[in-house]
């Protein structure tokens, strides 16, 4: 089927408050999506200029032997303080952000999708909510989002909330949010809630479709 027009969303939130398995649900049901994290990890792996930067501020530790990022050792060092956390993100984030925007056309040209979705925790720590038809923001409680870090990362407490607070908090996120999900219950509470999310963001798309149309007549 051949969509001539669709919406471009992105899906944020904070660290271990689920996004990334909304997504996924989402995927399910018929949208794409882009992965900010790989799309920094493609970057990170092919583009030399940034390996080099990477290797000259944080060192030729952050390597493997075969040349492959060592992502944990990175984030240690990267997180450890601001100071190196903003180098990391001027070093990275300009790619990235770029390639995003490239694949997000790719995906708009192919006309295979109504909905396209972003999936990136920084998008307003990046100012980047303007590129967006709609952000969704998916929140947690705390309890929730230690618990699915340790698990996933097996990082301590105090790095884990060592990351938290470099963002945004995430109750000011749900204030600015288009959409909101909270993932405080299983993951099939957590599908209904994502089935509903996408059948309004279908009804954005019908929206469009029809302004487009009117402004044509």
């Amino acid at each position: 089927m051949i969509y001539s027009n669709c919406i471009v969303v992105a899906v944020t939130g904070g660290i271990g408050c689920g996004q990334t398995t909304v997504c996924k649900f989402l995927e399910e049901m018929g949208a794409k999506v882009i992965q900010a994290d790989l799309v920094a990890k493609r970057e990170i792996e092919s583009n030399e200029e940034i390996r080099e930067e990477l290797r000259k501020y944080f060192g030729s530790r952050i390597f493997y032997r075969d040349g492959k990022l060592n992502r944990k050792m990175l984030a240690k060092i990267a997180f450890s303080d601001e100071a190196k956390t903003e180098r990391l993100n001027r070093i990275v984030h300009p790619r990235m952000v770029e390639q995003i925007i490239s694949e997000i056309e790719e995906a708009r040209e192919s006309q295979k999708y109504e909905i396209i979705l972003v999936d990136a925790a920084l998008i307003y720590e990046l100012n980047l909510e303007h590129m967006f038809d709609a952000v969704v923001v998916v929140s947690s409680k705390m309890s929730y989002r230690l618990e699915r870090i340790k698990k996933r990362d097996n990082l301590s407490e105090a790095e884990i909330m060592s990351r938290i607070n470099k963002q945004i908090p995430i109750e000011d996120k749900m204030q600015w949010a288009d959409f909101l999900i909270e993932n405080n219950d299983d993951l099939e509470a957590l599908k209904i809630k994502c089935r509903k999310l996408f059948h309004d963001l279908k009804k954005m798309v019908k929206r469009k479709s029809h302004s487009v149309k009117t402004d044509k007549q």
